[in-house]
């Protein structure tokens, strides 16, 4: 692996300013959302209610960070809290713009939605990312917004060959690999824990997709031949060793022990 890795993952919820300013709903934020989704059902014929994604607004943006040349790992979410949406922003790009080399974006989904949200919202807030545009450098065309080249890896994308077979969700995927999957709450949940005040349900959930997706990553990598199972290994001890940290939260500790005998195959045990 050729630069750091940096796996993330967004949490949203329908943007109830939009709902009321561009729909003319009304009420309190949790009648404008369930407004807003009727509204989509309607106009999507019965296909869908979930809502395109300007219409979406970030509560939580989460990276799982993995530098193979240094080896350091970090996990973490942006912002002090769920309503603080262009400081997630701009806390995001300023990590892509520090390293010379610029980081490899991991994400699961993210052609389809997590990269237009973002740009949607830091847009909308003014917000200027001129990093999130950089190129490679060694090839023109390899960006963060591309959909064949590595500088960005929707993983979905890439696995499902790009819609040649059916696209699996993250929590699917995941337990079938062995690991824990989505452990916190469930995606059509977090709207709720949002509206009840429970930032920190969300900012978890979100760290253990972002955290799933770098896994899944590093799975993939020795696949190609990339890694070996050696390097592998390594890094996978270098993850355990953050999450058992005693002040780590305790879906951090829950994934920890599942990673102990992760992957089933490995021949060497990771050591502890």
């Amino acid at each position: 692996m050729d630069r750091p890795l940096a796996a993330f993952d967004i949490e949203s919820v329908p943007d109830v300013e939009a709902g009321r300013r561009l729909l003319g709903l009304e009420g309190d934020d949790a009648a404008v959302m369930e407004g807003m989704r009727a509204w989509r059902l309607t106009a999507s014929d019965g296909r869908t209610d979930f809502l395109q994604p300007p219409l979406h607004r970030i509560v939580t943006i989460s990276l799982a960070w993995l530098d193979p040349e240094s080896g350091s790992f970090r996990l973490g979410s942006f912002g002090r809290d769920c309503s603080d949406e262009k400081r997630q922003l701009e806390e995001l790009f300023d990590v892509l713009a520090k390293p010379k080399r610029a980081p490899r974006l991991i994400s699961w989904n993210g052609n389809a939605f997590d990269l237009p949200v973002l740009r949607y919202r830091a847009m909308l807030h003014g917000v200027a990312a001129p990093h999130f545009y950089r190129t490679d450098g060694e090839w023109k065309y390899n960006n963060y917004h591309g959909r064949y080249h590595d500088l960005h890896v929707d993983l979905m994308d890439v696995l499902a060959g790009y819609g040649a077979s059916d696209r699996l969700g993250l929590d699917l995927f995941a337990r079938l690999q062995g690991l824990p999957g989505k452990t916190v709450t469930h995606g059509e949940d977090v709207h709720l824990h949002v509206l009840a005040g429970e930032d920190e349900v969300v900012r978890a959930y979100c760290e253990m997709d972002a955290l799933n997706t770098l896994l899944l990553y590093l799975l993939w990598t020795h696949h190609r031949g990339r890694v070996d199972s050696a390097t592998l290994h390594r890094h996978l001890d270098t993850v355990r060793t953050v999450l058992a940290a005693p002040n780590a939260k305790p879906a951090w500790q829950e994934c920890g022990e599942a990673l102990r005998g992760w992957p089933h195959w490995t021949a060497t045990p990771i050591q502890s």
